[in-house]
């Protein structure tokens, strides 16, 4: 063409705009030129000099002219070939003659030939037919390598004949373990074996007979033989005409997410059990203070029923809440205003709730509940009834299961971002996902603010990981759909195979997945920070779960007690205890029994436990075994030793009594004088023996909690034993006094031990005559690592009966001692760690031996 020639022979109506893209113009003269940017002024027009060295500018569509071909045509050739899939369409321009010529020269790098002059209808129905056509194959490119790359199965199979795959992407290779020469041109159902399920693969035939879209899940088979879970959907594809020509399938390999549910059910289940099975009340408030979940034991420590606990605040006036001091209390001191205030956690917070005219005291541990990004969401407690042993500090450490189960739905998507032209292509999966139309444009920068604002920053890193290195990266982040939801995503991306500027990758929803994992963490936490001996067991007694404080209790590891007999980790006895609660006859589908034992820790130490025991029943049978073990040696122990105070001192304050109230009588039925001066000695002599009753029972206070370990400490045993005996000597001047004691023996000794040796020394010299003698004396025995204290005196010796009752440690309403000082003694001697000892004396008297470790 030359410079004189017109690109235009006439014009035919006006032009309507069409869609975009962008042109390169290669053509001599600048009328043509001229003309053929305002023919195409609604697209973006760009022009270069074919005969210079400078690389011809990106373009959609370039025209040649057929002058300038010479120059440009090895440069055409070679942007085509780099174009790949992607169509690159190149418009020559030919005048009327030597046309036919040139375009048999550049065969091969124009697509079409246009001869001019001709019209501007033809023109550019020449340029959009062209420019469709790019578009076209530049999307097709995007869907192919979306399907290629996809972490779903995908494969197209023909309608005719058997249905034989025609397509399959690198996913249905990974998940079946075949590759596309074993699998093309096969029917799909290859991958089904003798386990696969008839009804399944019926419903499956019968849909694609009837040309009908389906969605089946059902055993298959990989190439090893192993068999998997195949999610598979099947949809059909009809052309322009209406017939029937392909089938389209997704695969999705749901083993994990099968066994990962029926995992999620048993231990919903199971931390269900424990929430209902728990011996201390339960309740979860709103931000408002509204109960909004209760167990049964908060029932019953509030004192009404589930549906009446629920939906009341936590400061309900007709439960007259009250504290130490009997008055009521502010809703701002309650714990449940400390924790929505400050975040912070009360532990052991005591008030009363006072009604019709008596006060129950409860024993409170609130603690926060929180969202993903810290945001406080309620507030959940635990309540104990402490009404009855309100002196008494328990640990007070609770399980609390609120978790709530969610089925994983995969939902996947694929992009393309092209960093020099910072273009963003993305699929209808991608569009539908963050809630925009699937047509939209968008440059890179736009695209990252899908990203929750808090996530961006990790996302645009990741992102500039995979250009600077070029190797796949992975994020599991937050995106923000159009319409302000937030969903979590796991993105993956990586470069392109050829071209350096372009990277791809998908999208994954994993919304449901996130929640379900946060929410097991968090109650996997609070089983964790439990004291209590919590586990569960299988049909067998053997244990298939346990907390922190099972392996620290029994001292073994993890990994020697995971699956190991209940006996061989708390014994037979223990054993055989609950194994009785699962033989007897099962009526509901939830049984539940406490028993009490007694069990052996690290140090061979027996404390006594009452386990809560929830039975799982399944078709009949007993199913998973949920224990609950709660330590209660102190409380018994200490129950016991004010069971003996109780009976002890009734019994001699009785005595006491009656000798007042004799002598009384006597003096008024015969008031002499001289019965008068008896009557009046005897009664001082009692009236001080109550005296000094009431200073022992003072005393008792330090030795009745045997828990009380922080009063144990390691003394000079010998240097009090010479303390007690120089008091002793003072106060006792007509008794004869001796001591034998080395110069240092140390030993772990409570608190009261002098109180305990001066009650013996008293006991020894109001007993035993006029001029009593008494020996005291302390040993060290090496072969033992024991001290012995020996008090030892020549009276006429204890009872048997009260010997036999103190060293049992208990006393029965036929079995009484005389007082409290052999009690006292013997259970400082237990609070240290010791053991107390009566022997007869040589030739008379008693010998009270002591032991303690050194």
């Amino acid at each position: 063409m030359s410079n004189e020639e017109s690109l235009l022979g006439g014009k035919e109506g006006l032009r309507t705009p069409t869609g975009s893209g962008r042109i390169l113009l290669l053509v001599q003269g600048e009328r043509n030129r001229n003309l053929l940017a305002d023919l195409l002024d609604d697209y973006e027009v760009v022009e270069a000099a074919p005969d210079t060295d400078e690389p011809l500018p990106e373009f959609d569509l370039c025209i040649v002219g057929e002058a300038s071909y010479r120059a440009v045509a090895d440069t055409l050739v070679d942007r085509k070939e780099n174009a790949g899939e992607r169509y690159l369409p190149v418009l020559l321009l030919v005048g009327e003659s030597g046309g036919h010529e040139t375009s048999q020269r550049l065969h091969g790098v124009a697509d079409d030939t246009l001869q001019i002059p001709a019209t501007e209808a033809v023109i550019r129905s020449r340029v959009e037919s062209l420019l469709r056509t790019r578009h076209q194959s530049l999307q097709l490119a995007v869907y192919r390598r979306a399907m290629d790359n996809a972490t779903t199965g995908i494969t197209i199979a023909d309608a005719d004949d058997d249905q034989p795959l025609t397509y399959l992407n690198d996913a249905f290779a990974e998940i079946t373990g075949y590759d596309r020469e074993e699998a093309l041109g096969r029917n799909c159902r290859f991958l089904q074996g003798k386990e696969t399920e008839p009804e399944t693969v019926e419903r499956l035939h019968d849909a694609i007979e009837a040309g009908e879209a389906v969605s089946v899940e059902l055993r298959n088979y990989r190439k090893d033989g192993t068999e998997f879970w195949n999610h598979l959907e099947i949809s059909p594809v009809y052309d322009n005409a209406g017939e029937l020509t392909h089938y389209i399938g997704f695969q999705s390999d749901t083993t994990a997410r099968r066994q990962g549910k029926e995992q999620l059910r048993k231990e919903t289940e199971t931390l269900e059990r424990l929430f209902e099975a728990s011996p201390v009340g339960i309740t979860v408030l709103d931000t408002e203070g509204q109960i909004t979940r209760a167990n049964a034991t908060a029932e019953e420590v509030l004192g009404l029923e589930r549906s009446d606990v629920v939906g009341r605040t936590f400061d309900e006036p007709s439960w007259e809440i009250v504290g130490e001091d009997g008055e009521p209390l502010d809703s701002e001191e309650l714990p449940f205003s400390h924790v929505m205030t400050t975040g912070e956690t009360v532990r052991d917070y005591h008030h009363g709730i006072a009604e019709g005219g008596e006060t129950r005291w409860l024993s409170i541990n609130a603690a926060p509940l929180t969202d993903e990004s810290g945001e406080r969401t309620g507030v959940i407690t635990t309540l104990e009834d402490i009404t009855e042993r309100r002196a008494q500090e328990r640990e007070l450490e609770r399980l609390v299961n609120l978790l709530d189960q969610t089925q994983a739905i995969a939902k996947v998507g694929g992009w393309e971002i092209n960093t020099e032209t910072d273009e963003v292509e993305y699929t209808k999966g991608l569009a539908k996902l963050v809630g925009t139309w699937p047509r939209t444009e968008f440059t890179l920068d736009e695209a990252f603010r899908f990203y929750h604002p808090d996530d961006e920053a990790d996302a645009r890193a990741a992102f500039e990981r995979l250009v600077a290195t070029g190797e796949p990266q992975e994020l599991e982040t937050r995106i923000q759909t159009a319409s302000g939801e937030t969903r979590w995503a796991h993105i993956r991306g990586e470069p392109h195979e050829s071209d350096p500027s372009i990277y791809r990758g998908t999208v994954r929803d994993i919304t449901e997945r996130r929640e379900r994992e946060q929410e097991l963490e968090r109650y996997e936490r609070i089983v964790e920070a439990a004291s209590d001996l919590i586990y569960t067991l299988d049909g067998d007694l053997r244990v298939t779960s346990f907390n922190t404080a099972v392996a620290q209790f029994v001292g073994r590891s993890t990994d020697s007690i995971n699956g190991e007999h209940l006996s061989t980790v708390f014994g037979n006895k223990h054993t055989d205890a609950l194994a009785d609660v699962l033989t007897k006859p099962i009526a509901e589908e939830m049984t539940e029994a406490t028993v009490e034992t007694t069990l052996a820790n690290e140090r061979g130490e027996e404390r006594t436990f009452q386990t809560t025991l929830s039975v799982g029943v399944f078709d009949q049978k007993a199913g998973e075994l949920v224990c609950i073990g709660r330590d209660v040696t102190e409380l018994q122990e200490r129950e016991r030793r004010l069971s003996v105070f109780d009976r002890v001192l009734r019994h001699n304050l009785r005595n006491k009594m009656n000798i007042i109230q004799g002598w009384a009588d006597m003096l008024i039925d015969d008031p002499t004088k001289g019965m008068a001066s008896d009557a009046a000695v005897h009664i001082q002599e009692a009236s001080e023996e109550l005296l000094n009753l009431s200073e022992l029972v003072r005393k008792f206070n330090s030795v009745t909690d045997p828990s009380a370990s922080d009063r144990v400490t390691l003394t000079d045993v010998a240097k009090r034993v010479e303390n007690v005996a120089a008091e002793a000597k003072l106060s006792y001047s007509a008794a004869s006094i001796t001591v034998e004691t080395p110069p240092v023996a140390e030993a772990w000794v409570h608190e009261s031990f002098e109180l305990a040796l001066d009650e013996l020394v008293d006991n020894a010299a109001k007993h035993s005559g006029k001029q009593p003698s008494i020996h005291l004396s302390v040993t060290v025995d090496d072969e033992s690592d024991a001290v012995v204290v020996r008090v030892a005196d020549d009276g006429p010796g204890i009872p048997t009966i009260e010997k036999e009752s103190v060293t049992v440690g208990q006393e029965s309403p036929l079995q009484h001692t005389n007082g409290l000082g052999l009690w006292f003694v013997r259970w400082m001697a237990t609070n240290s760690g010791g053991s107390m000892r009566i022997k007869d004396g040589e030739p008379t008297g008693a010998v009270v031996e002591l032991r303690f470790s050194r």
